[in-house]
């Protein structure tokens, strides 16, 4: 394990292991699961002799005999392989979802063009021949006018146009505009995009992170408000999606399924932190930061 002799770690503190900001993360969760008495886990990169590894870190609680805690118990994990499968992963979702949106774009979206334009054509040739079969005709064209628009709605969802910082928010009022039509909820978008984030990949995955997390919010939350809010600070830009649902416990077996993992492996991409705040009874926030350059 970090590729030091064992003489570098038995019987040397947390400070004397660790790289100066590892430790002091290390030591801040270890505090956090004593205070709390639950166990407290994160995913650190941490250089050593091998180069930069990632590591889950997790401190198990312990109790004594009357039940209070009674201290913490350390673990470190090398998960070098979990991180290149859920980077596989992102890259397998990436591509099929763009493959569907073609195949959508090229194929069903022209058939709905070609039925929506016979059914306009049909309606006109019906307000004269035979007024009883025209509001039938009318409302056929009116169908398919709507499903055509859900389809563009869906392809742009899939696969939106080249996400940039100057059109980051108009592509989350979209989004949020489908979640209204799709979920008895209404959504806010609050903020703007820093100026000091340009490169490319940034907008992208935090698009699909909030993308996930409106439509989370929206099916499980049992809320009818949802809200997307852009914060930027000297040190870093964050994006909050909150809701007031039910709320649950973060921390309780099985909550964290595919698409919680896949958002935490993209806020890693970009360099951020990924954190869910949340409680039974106070609603949820999904929390996004990413550090800014100075």
């Amino acid at each position: 394990m970090l590729g030091l002799p064992s003489t570098r770690i038995i019987g040397r503190c947390v400070a004397g292991i660790f790289p100066r900001e590892a430790a002091c993360a290390i030591l801040e969760q270890e505090e956090s699961a004593l205070d709390n008495g639950t166990q407290q886990s994160c995913e650190l990169t941490i250089e050593s002799p091998r180069g930069e590894t990632p590591y889950l870190v997790t401190h198990d609680v312990l109790h004594g005999q009357d039940g209070q805690v009674a201290g913490v118990f350390g673990r470190l994990r090398d998960i070098t392989e979990r991180k290149r499968l859920e980077k596989e992963v992102v890259e397998i979702s990436e591509r099929e979802m763009r493959r569907i949106a073609t195949d959508l774009h090229d194929d069903l979206c022209q058939e709905l063009a070609a039925v929506s334009l016979i059914s306009k054509l049909l309606h006109k040739k019906l307000e004269d021949e035979d007024p009883t079969q025209e509001k039938i005709a009318a409302h056929v064209a009116e169908l398919t006018k709507k499903l055509a628009m859900s389809t563009r709605d869906l392809v742009h969802n899939l696969a939106p146009p080249s996400l940039t910082g100057d059109n980051f928010v108009e592509n989350l009022r979209r989004v949020a505009a489908n979640v209204c039509e799709a979920f008895p909820v209404r959504c806010g978008i609050e903020g703007m995009w820093p100026d000091q984030l340009t490169d490319r990949k940034t907008p992208n995955h935090l698009y699909r992170i909030v993308h996930e997390a409106m439509y989370n919010a929206a099916k499980h939350s049992g809320g009818n408000y949802v809200t997307v809010r852009l914060r930027t600070t000297q040190e870093a830009f964050t994006v909050y999606i909150s809701d007031n649902g039910a709320g649950f416990r973060p921390e309780s077996k099985g909550v964290r399924g595919i698409g919680l993992s896949t958002m935490h492996y993209r806020a890693g991409l970009i360099g951020g932190t990924l954190k869910i705040d949340s409680a039974p009874g106070r609603g949820t926030t999904v929390l996004c930061k990413v550090a800014l350059k100075n």
